[in-house]
């Protein structure tokens, strides 16, 4: 993508030095047979404008096609990675069916999760690749509804920890695959550094959405740094530490606010402002 924006760029560049030298000389010479400035910058004007668009109008052709044909090698590329995942999905569950030992029944939920996971990992990369092209579309969907699907998401994965769904109906307009990976990253950092028999809750207040809890919160030296790429609250967790950039540059795309109210120890409860989304 960058060297063909590269290429692109380079090449407009080429066109427009061209055609300045061009008009500049022409217009020196029109000196002496056009004594009025105004009509030689308005010829010149034109000039330059006409001889862009006949110069430019096929390498602008060229980038376009190019670029379609990305999208559609993307798409297909795409399609064929979700295929064996659900292929692997769909005979986990056929054999948990017919298999009744208990290790094998383990391993078999091993794999299930492993496939989730990588589903998951593909809706990533699906998503990334789509918002780098600029496919993404925006649509109306339930808060509420959002914060459901995120939680049946983590159900294998939250142990102990009860997660509560205080939202109001509420309908918003935006990217929907976007702020389902930001409810998602906000649950999973809030299971992630919560306790032993811990909550989270989602409620919404005043056009706000909230997801409090009950982890061991943040380092107030952390708050300047915790959008960044890489930051872990706790090292030794699992993860890559990107949770929160993703958060961060989602919100900052839809111009939604979000705020981080948090005490050691005592929980962290975290806000997203989305009066600029609601319908």
């Amino acid at each position: 993508m960058r060297s063909k924006e590269s290429a692109f760029l380079i090449s407009n560049f080429i066109i427009i030095t061209t055609i300045a030298v061009i008009v500049f000389t022409l217009n020196i010479w029109l000196e002496k047979f056009i004594g009025n400035l105004y009509l030689r910058v308005v010829f010149s004007i034109f000039l330059f404008i006409s001889l862009y668009y006949f110069l430019s109008i096929s390498i602008i052709k060229e980038y376009l096609k190019t670029d379609k044909k990305l999208k559609e090698m993307i798409d297909h590329t795409l399609h064929e990675l979700n295929t064996p995942v659900a292929t692997i999905e769909a005979n986990v569950s056929m054999l948990q069916r017919s298999i009744s030992d208990p290790k094998n029944k383990q391993r078999l939920t091993r794999i299930k999760n492993a496939a989730k996971n990588l589903t998951k990992l593909y809706e990533s990369i699906e998503y990334g690749i789509k918002e780098n092209i600029e496919q993404i579309e925006k649509s109306a969907f339930s808060l509420k509804e959002i914060v459901d699907e995120s939680i049946k998401r983590f159900e294998d994965i939250k142990g102990s920890i009860k997660i509560k769904n205080d939202c109001e109906e509420i309908v918003v307009k935006t990217d929907k695959n976007g702020f389902q990976r930001v409810v998602d990253n906000l649950l999973s950092n809030a299971i992630k550094y919560n306790k032993k028999d811990g909550f989270v809750t989602f409620y919404t207040k005043n056009d706000k959405l909230y997801i409090k809890d009950s982890g061991i919160g943040i380092e107030p030296k952390n708050l300047f740094i915790v959008y960044e790429k890489s930051f872990q609250e706790n090292p030794s967790t699992e993860g890559f530490g990107l949770g929160l950039s993703i958060v961060k540059n989602f919100c900052d795309k839809e111009k939604i606010e979000i705020k981080i109210d948090t005490k050691k120890n005592r929980g962290s409860s975290i806000s997203l402002d989305l009066k600029n989304i609601l319908l």
